[in-house]
């Protein structure tokens, strides 16, 4: 049984806790919160043996193999470091660091102690994804026609987002989400999942480009991306302020592969230019990180494994091409977050 700690105590905490459940290969053992009262009542509800406003507890606790990151995105690097260095495996929810140099960091020393660092990732490790990847990729081998590039979307309104606009109108500090300071805004949220599948299925673009509206503050509120590859396009809407039901779409030959919230992959349709439509993947899991869980724990308790190995290596250039590409996108919309050393872990 691989025994978690936690940090952070948001709904994401809840929903990855729960998939962890699920899966039989976890267990709950520490929760850390700087708040006494939110760390007692996440570890009351999930059974944690204790919970505590230490992270020191969890760090130096024997018991303790892997701790769950799902803190504010500025503070995924230095929490990170001290994990690593501690001798603990670290799984960070996405959006996992704010540069590469972070990034390269936080592997060269889970690398040095003999520990894995993963990215939270979950829409990238479910078998919806993997049914996806090779159904394109068998159209890709089998297509008669020059391959023109795909079209995705993402609108969610933040619940957050009008808590924002009154507190710039009173020219207070926003919430976390919306906060340069934080590593907050529109792409360091949303823009992560289709960058992920967009570098995954299509890999890295020779040129990129963010044209993004911006509020009082300077965070990115709504914008389009343009990922330019040597024959082909991605254009990419994402937005923390309107709702968008528009699907995203891959277009290849006469037909076009429609995903259904590409955060998550819930469905994935087949579309032809007779605008006849057959459903190809409608699976429905229990819970969107039990995949991710399944996958990593198998990485965890086979070390040692070649070809798990390799599957990890994967993982760990995959994480760096999108933390890469979003590092361009941020400077080609001069978007200044923060990526210096924060130790405050604000949970």
């Amino acid at each position: 049984m691989i025994k978690i700690g936690t940090i952070g105590t948001s709904w994401i905490t809840e929903e990855f806790l729960r998939a962890a459940r699920l899966t039989n290969l976890y267990q709950l053992h520490g929760v850390y919160s700087r708040s006494v009262d939110s760390g007692k009542d996440l570890a009351t509800v999930f059974q944690a043996t204790y919970y505590t406003d230490e992270l020191n507890n969890l760090l130096f606790d024997p018991e303790i193999d892997v701790i769950y990151i799902a803190s504010p995105n500025s503070l995924h690097y230095a929490q990170a470091r001290r994990v690593l260095k501690a001798g603990k495996h670290v799984i960070i929810e996405k959006t996992i660091v704010s540069s590469v140099a972070q990034l390269k960091e936080l592997h060269q020393l889970a690398d040095e102690n003999g520990v894995f660092v993963f990215e939270g990732a979950a829409h990238i490790h479910n078998r919806n994804y993997q049914r996806l990847k090779q159904i394109y990729r068998n159209k890709m081998s089998e297509k008669t026609q020059p391959f023109y590039g795909a079209n995705f979307n993402m609108g969610q309104y933040s619940s957050r987002y009008l808590r924002y606009l009154d507190d710039m109108e009173k020219e207070k500090k926003g919430p976390n989400i919306f906060e340069l300071d934080m590593s907050g805004g529109t792409l360091m949220d949303l823009g992560v999942y289709p960058i992920y599948v967009a570098m995954d299925l299509f890999g890295t673009p020779s040129s990129v480009r963010y044209l993004a509206q911006k509020g009082p503050n300077g965070i990115d509120l709504f914008g389009h991306i343009h990922l330019s590859y040597d024959d082909f396009a991605v254009s990419i809407f994402i937005s923390k302020a309107v709702h968008s039901e528009l699907t995203s779409e891959i277009y290849i030959d006469d037909e076009t592969l429609v995903i259904h919230e590409i955060s998550r992959i819930s469905r994935v349709d087949l579309l032809n230019a007779n605008t006849e439509q057959k459903t190809l993947i409608d699976y429905k899991p229990e819970n969107p990180l039990y995949d991710e869980l399944m996958s990593f724990a198998e990485v965890m308790n086979n070390p040692e494994d070649q070809h798990m190995k390799i599957v990890y290596e994967d993982w760990k250039q995959l994480s760096l091409q999108v933390t890469q590409t979003m590092e361009l996108l941020r400077r080609s919309a001069k978007i200044s977050i923060n990526t210096e050393l924060n130790e405050d872990t604000n949970a």
